[in-house]
């Protein structure tokens, strides 16, 4: 049996780390098998559904290199056959009509609270087939009995039906709800394995009956944790970001937020490996842990960095221009993917090199921070001295470093005396790679400029 798995998401706002990770388990475990990794939008809920959120989703499966083996499905253009399986079942006698009114409902809805009663309306035994359009169509659920669920997370789980609510197909304005629509188009795509969040567990024996009362292949379930926070409580944005593409204007990188979601409740050989070929050799759904995992940005932000700094230089380049619209000239290119590799040693995304570049991109950069002027103009004899030593030695970083220890020598003081300075006058701040670097790569002109310029 060839493997396929879906992720099915519903464009009611932005694409949830939790449901990037969970098309990321979908996708690896197709990959894995040979199979079909399939992409399905749940826009049922023309209410709540929006374009953005469609587009959202889009662009962060997109940012994330999961790409569907078929053509997306939109679940509003397979309405009809929903509608048809509704009726179908109605007239197998696994449904009903129920004419409750919205205030019998919500009195049922109490007294079945009050009593811990499934729903279960007085309909349910009438043989009435009225063709009066205020109906739903229920699901006659099982009264006697269990239905067990052998998930291959959870292990075997099984609920008494007797607690199952007769759940609406049907709305009567004859649309489906998303509980009979998910199980058809699972039946109509061929599903085989349905990979989600545990949060749909309770739902899975709802619509498990479904599928019995049609008589059709049961998938395999495999129903993940959900993602917390740092502090165990589920995750909001009151621990930050909780829309995948955020992390893309923040700064991350598509492979370490993948790697990172991957690691997220699933125990990889090797978390610091990004190769996805190993990624779909090694995945298995055995491997995902019962608990709910936490989302730690220090780990993330661990793992990113290693990304940034193993990623090719032209790729990580890339990154900066497009993202802060930088429009440089071969040599302003030049000299920021020189000091690329020292920058990538300091920061944790690449967005934090914003305050780098202007120092490293422009001739005329002079320093304008109050506080660090004044270090600069209380060694100001001092780097003139300097300058004048440069101006003189070869330029090449033996030459440039023999240069600043010979001077430290001479005057009998520490690199520290003269460091914080030297860095203003070169860069406007007291914290920055590799002097010696940075004064090569700057070049003679735009170095003796800085280091003389009059403040």
């Amino acid at each position: 049996m060839s493997v396929i798995t879906r992720f099915a998401p519903s464009p009611t706002g932005f694409l949830h780390i939790g449901g990037a990770r969970t098309a990321i388990f979908n996708f690896l475990y197709a990959k894995k098998h040979q199979g079909k990794y399939l992409v399905r939008i749940e826009d049922t809920d023309s209410k709540r559904s929006t374009n953005e959120a469609v587009q959202a989703i889009h662009d962060g499966l997109k940012w994330l290199n999961i790409f569907p083996s078929e053509k997306i499905i939109y679940q509003s253009q397979e309405i009809k056959s929903h509608v048809k399986i509704a009726y179908k079942l109605l007239e197998k006698g696994f449904a009903y009509k129920c004419y409750l009114s919205s205030e019998e409902l919500t009195l049922l809805r109490i007294k079945s609270r009050e009593n811990g009663f499934p729903i279960k309306s007085p309909w349910r035994e009438n043989t009435n087939n009225s063709n009066d359009k205020n109906f739903v169509i229920r699901l006659k659920m099982p009264s006697s009995g269990t239905t067990t669920i052998r998930d291959l997370v959870q292990g075997e789980v099984s609920v008494n039906n007797e607690i199952l609510d007769d759940m609406v197909i049907l709305r009567s304005d004859k649309s489906p709800t998303y509980m009979l629509s998910s199980v058809v188009d699972d039946y109509n795509m061929g599903i085989t394995h349905v990979i989600r969040g545990d949060d749909h567990l309770n739902n899975a024996f709802r619509q498990i009956q479904i599928i019995k009362f049609m008589n059709w292949q049961e998938p395999s379930y495999a129903h993940i944790p959900l993602i917390h926070g740092s502090d165990g409580l589920k995750l909001s944005k009151r621990h930050g970001a909780t829309n995948i593409f955020d992390y893309h204007k923040m700064g991350y990188t598509s492979e370490a937020m993948f790697s990172y979601l991957l690691q997220l409740g699933w125990t990889a050989q090797n978390e610091n490996d990004f190769d996805l070929k190993k990624n779909i050799s090694e995945f298995s759904i055995e491997k995902i842990n019962k608990s709910p995992a936490r989302f730690d940005i220090q780990k993330l932000n661990s793992i990113n960095s290693k990304v940034l700094r193993q990623k090719n230089l032209n790729e990580v380049l890339d990154l900066i221009t497009q993202h802060f619209s930088l429009e440089l000239k071969n040599i302003q290119k030049k000299r920021l993917k020189a000091l690329l590799p020292e920058l990538l040693k300091r920061i944790n995304t690449f967005i934090e090199i914003e305050d780098d570049i202007e120092w490293i991109t422009s001739d005329d950069f002079v320093c304008t921070d109050i506080d660090n002027l004044l270090i600069l103009k209380d060694k100001i004899l001092n780097i003139k001295e300097i300058s004048i030593l440069l101006n003189k030695c070869k330029w090449t970083k033996d030459d440039i470093d023999n240069c600043l220890k010979q001077y430290i020598m001479d005057k009998s003081i520490k690199f520290k005396d003269i460091g914080p300075a030297l860095r203003v006058a070169l860069t406007g701040k007291t914290n920055s790679p590799d002097i010696v670097t940075v004064i090569y790569e700057l070049g003679c002109t735009i170095t003796l400029n800085r280091l003389n310029y009059t403040y």
